[in-house]
């Protein structure tokens, strides 16, 4: 026997107190992360605007489903009919309509600042206008139907937008991630090549973290869409959780990079964001005195991996890292996460 419709809410606002408790934690962290050690003009405000309002969207959400719970059992004397209504989801839907556009926009934005070519990322940004189209009418069409049988949610008028907005947003994350992770993975194969065998990669942790998050966004869309495809009342539980889920993963991402930081300035490992390389030029005198001037040069963007070509004439063979005929090939994720 599956699950009932009271069931399920009841269970959802469980699930997803939970995964809101864990946002609570992680966007304090972001918060400090995104802003310790920096000046007002070091902080990456679009990052810190999208954290906070994905942390308003998830709250939002939670209020709202809290108190649709409170009125169907305590307040409505008929939790059965009262939660039977599927159009008193309007507020809801619309918030998951929004958070999955704005968690979609950073994804599609990270991917443009790392290829640095519009036509790279066309693809999820038509994905992404079409999220728009799709979720605006499946949010239209659930709130002008029945209010007395939660199963019309599955039925043909409503379910074509609705399986069109979650196949559109799962179709649009994954190409966003795959050309995210394309680049980061490039790059990572790059630094490996020029780094010491006793050095990691500094992007590699990214690129985990990103794969990592993609992948539980993307197993928990998948597993909505199956609830909704099945006509399952868990899609009720998924909802909830997804909604949670989006600004969690958000949040890691930037709370790794972070981590990231810390450890640089602690002294461990490569600097994060400081490429440095010397440069020695030999002056002749007519006096045959030599003088050797050694340079170095500092690029600065916290964790910026963006493509540096090689300059100078020669480097010290013992703090080299690359010939000078090489490239430095690194990749720019500084305002990316």
């Amino acid at each position: 026997m599956g699950i009932t419709v009271n069931e399920a809410m009841v269970v959802a606002i469980i699930v997803e107190s939970i995964l809101y408790g864990l946002l609570i934690f992680l966007f304090g962290v972001t918060l400090w992360a995104l802003t310790y050690q920096r000046t007002s003009a070091e902080i990456s405000r679009l990052m810190l605007g999208a954290a906070c309002l994905l942390f308003i969207l998830g709250t939002m959400r939670l209020v709202v489903d809290a108190n649709h719970l409170w009125q169907g059992f305590i307040t409505s004397g008929d939790p059965d009919l009262f939660f039977q209504d599927v159009t008193k989801y309007t507020l809801k839907n619309s918030l998951y309509v929004i958070e999955t556009l704005v968690g979609d926009a950073i994804i599609i934005y990270r991917g443009y600042v790392l290829w640095r070519r519009i036509g790279i990322v066309i693809i999820p940004i038509i994905g992404w206008i079409a999220i728009v189209v799709t979720g605006t009418h499946a949010t239209l069409s659930i709130s002008q139907l029945s209010t007395t049988n939660a199963n019309v949610l599955y039925e043909r008028q409503a379910a074509q937008w609705v399986l069109s907005f979650y196949s559109t947003a799962l179709a649009t994350n994954l190409v966003a991630t795959g050309l995210l992770t394309l680049k980061l993975w490039t790059g990572h194969r790059n630094e490996v090549g020029l780094q010491r065998a006793t050095r990691k990669s500094l992007v590699h942790p990214i690129l985990i973290i990103v794969m990592e998050c993609g992948a539980v966004y993307s197993l928990t869309l998948i597993t909505l869409l199956s609830t909704y495809v099945y006509a399952s009342n868990g899609v009720y539980i998924m909802t909830d959780v997804i909604g949670q889920v989006i600004p969690i993963t958000f949040c890691v991402i930037i709370v790794r990079t972070a981590m990231l930081r810390f450890e640089r300035d602690r002294g461990r490992g490569l600097p994060l964001s400081t490429l440095t390389y010397p440069m020695s030029h030999q002056i002749s005198t007519h006096n045959s005195m030599r003088v050797q001037v050694n340079r170095v040069r500092v690029v600065e963007s916290d964790l910026d991996l963006s493509e540096l070509s090689h300059r100078g004439d020669a480097l010290d063979a013992s703090a080299s890292l690359m010939d000078t005929k090489s490239e430095l090939p690194t990749i720019n994720i500084g305002r990316a996460v």
